[in-house]
């Protein structure tokens, strides 16, 4: 479906990029599944109890979609990226900033995050993750491969 650019492979920096964006969103969705319905007490119990049976499906199924719209923006980038396209690199680079600068405010506002449970993994780690590939992204080896290639002839 999305091949590189002909006579190009992506270095390897590139390629952990492409992955790594692949398990931010299964760390997205996953976090998402855990904190809507599993992991007490659940946004669906706490919506419920506020809005009612119709107003929580309602408003779960808003945040599923918008949680899915995000998601594949963030694969489709991904993919362009790793053709080569230099803006798709760049609009990874921009969220990875606006995440890690998120992590940051979040933790500064919450001093409870020192305890260590499975709630900040799975809350922190997505955007951590997210930032990670910003980082990869601007290594030599990942802007060179986004740089143009001379023609001749």
């Amino acid at each position: 479906m999305f091949r590189t650019v002909a006579g190009r492979r992506p270095p390897h920096v590139v390629e952990i990029a492409f992955r790594l964006s692949f398990f931010v969103v299964l760390l997205d969705v996953g976090g998402w599944a855990l904190d809507t319905f599993v992991i007490p007490p659940t946004g669906f119990r706490e919506l419920r109890g506020q809005l009612g049976w119709a107003g929580a499906v309602q408003q779960t199924a808003v945040s599923a979609g918008a949680l899915a719209l995000v998601s594949a923006a963030l694969l489709l980038c991904a993919c362009w990226m790793r053709q080569a396209r230099n803006w798709a690199r760049m609009a990874l680079i921009a969220l990875g900033a606006l995440y890690l600068v998120f992590v940051l405010t979040d933790i500064n506002m919450n001093m409870n995050v020192l305890r260590v449970d499975l709630s900040v993994v799975y809350r922190y780690l997505p955007e951590l993750c997210t930032a990670a590939i910003a980082v990869v992204l601007l290594l030599p080896s990942a802007r060179s491969y986004f740089t143009p290639v001379e023609r001749t002839g």
